[in-house]
């Protein structure tokens, strides 16, 4: 028998958001931590608003609105006129690649596993493990927010079970 699953916006971003995207950077799986969390900062983004949670067509809004309040202001910069959303969520969403101007990397990767946030020949760098630092903290402050009660938590369906 399957039955719904309701969980906490809290639960879910912790044990999703926050661990298991660990858990795939420190396993080495870049490329899936990436995709995650471009997708992961939408829906981080959609607890700013009011709309329902699957509302249509706001992922570009949602994604950015993430961007502007919940990462470090660099990436707000970066994002200017929705390229980040573009270059990097969108791609990863659609195609599961990431456009001309991104270059996805890990600190083992000795030519740019340092460079996180800077362009290269043209190429934004992205690091896994720096990006994953700051798409934590995103995670925290809207955490922090719903604990302070500025941010409404809202519960997420999940067909998968999990136990906690």
């Amino acid at each position: 028998m399957i039955t719904e699953n309701n969980l906490s916006a809290k639960d879910f971003i912790q044990n999703v958001f926050i661990n298991e995207t660990k858990s795939l950077v420190d396993a080495g799986f870049y490329h899936f931590a990436f995709v995650i969390m471009a997708q992961g900062l939408e829906t981080l983004g959609s607890f700013l608003d009011s709309k329902p949670l699957k509302a249509r067509e706001q992922s570009k809004l949602r994604f950015s609105h993430a961007m502007n309040r919940l990462m470090p202001v660099k990436y707000a910069k970066l994002n200017n006129n929705h390229v980040l959303y573009d270059q990097l969520r969108a791609s990863l969403a659609h195609t599961f690649t990431t456009s001309k101007q991104i270059y996805l990397t890990a600190k083992e990767n000795s030519e740019h596993g340092n460079k996180h946030l800077q362009e290269v020949d043209g190429k934004l760098i992205l690091v896994a493990e720096d990006f994953y630092k700051d798409f934590k903290k995103a995670c925290m402050r809207l955490l922090e927010g719903m604990n302070k009660g500025i941010i409404t938590e809202r519960k997420i369906n999940s067909e998968f079970y999990y136990t906690f």
